[in-house]
């Protein structure tokens, strides 16, 4: 039998969710040496460490008498608990909002042993001191103030829950366009590399007939080839750019030397531009990070990687930098 009220044990989780915010930030500012509001949401408040303890409070209590079994039942418990969050939000989110994977004895980089004896370690703290002077005050709180404080507690945790979950969603949708966009471009980039061989193949013969505009259109391409070739360090942005650039000089070198190329070549590069020119009309990636609970992913994930898309979550951590640092 449950001794508290469904009014009670929201309390209690939102108050443990606000208790965990305080430890996440405290320990991860510790190490970042500057503060950081720690967690997925935006308000003071981490769930997994609400769910963790309201799971804990209602598995130990026929353990209370035995600490070593509320330590074992804690560290198990709320390991379980971190793992298949992390993993669920991994699949979903394509990200990992945490991860332990430099950590000694972790599994999949979901949980870590340090972390597994951190949550026994609170499973005790909760269990025999934190807990009691958290149920002494929701029995002081009159009732009807309990139910309205509540109330209004979690209509806000339900807004920054929804707004973070939108804004989840859409670095997903962010993430997986750019991956798309990037191997698109490097698709175009072995396609020019191919036709500029065949060009330089053909070049020797045709040189004396008209080399100065030759030379010209040659280094115009191999220029923008190196470019494309940076591993996507200026971003797509400024890739696209270069490359519309790219695609300029070479229809007026093609206009002016329309001999040094095959029609089938000619229309080929054409295509290639038809097909590049969608890449300009999408949103700049840099739109994402104007959004607060977008900006907020970052900022308050510093440990925010990918396994799949490693490059491209590291090349958003760099733009925001960036644009961090223009700011100030």
């Amino acid at each position: 039998m449950i001794p508290y009220s469904f009014t009670q044990l929201v309390f209690f989780f939102i108050v443990y969710c606000f208790i965990g915010w305080i430890i996440e930030s405290t320990w991860v500012s510790a190490h970042q040496k500057k503060f950081v509001n720690r967690g997925f949401m935006r308000g003071p408040v981490i769930p997994i460490y609400g769910s963790g303890a309201m799971m804990l409070l209602l598995a130990s209590s026929p353990f209370l008498k035995y600490p070593w079994a509320v330590f074992i039942a804690g560290m198990i418990g709320c390991s379980v608990l971190e793992y298949f969050t992390g993993a669920a939000m991994e699949a979903i989110f394509k990200v990992r909002y945490w991860d332990y994977s430099d950590k000694k004895f972790n599994l999949n980089g979901h949980i870590c042993l340090f972390t597994s004896v951190c949550w026994g370690i609170l499973s005790l703290a909760e269990n025999y001191f934190i807990h009691k002077p958290i149920a002494a005050l929701s029995v002081l709180i009159p009732e009807k103030v309990l139910s309205a404080i509540t109330i209004l507690l979690s209509v806000v945790f339900i807004v920054d829950l929804t707004l973070a979950f939108k804004a989840a969603f859409d670095l997903r949708a962010l993430i997986i366009r750019m991956e798309k966009a990037k191997e698109e471009l490097r698709l175009m980039q072995k396609r020019l590399d191919v036709m500029l061989a065949y060009v330089n193949e053909d070049m020797e013969e045709r040189r004396a007939h008209n080399r100065e505009a030759i030379d010209d259109w040659s280094d115009s391409v191999e220029n923008k080839l190196e470019q494309m070739s940076d591993k996507f360090e200026s971003g797509i942005d400024n890739l696209t750019d270069n490359i519309a650039e790219t695609f300029t000089k070479i229809k007026s070198k093609m206009e002016a030397i329309p001999e040094e190329l095959s029609t089938n070549m000619k229309e080929e590069l054409y295509e290639l531009r038809a097909k590049f020119g969608l890449h300009k009309g999408r949103k700049s990636e840099k739109g994402f990070f104007e959004d607060f609970y977008k900006r907020g992913i970052f900022l308050g994930n510093p440990s925010l990687k990918s396994t799949k898309f490693t490059e491209t979550v590291e090349d958003l951590k760099k733009l925001m930098e960036k644009m961090r640092e223009e700011k100030h």
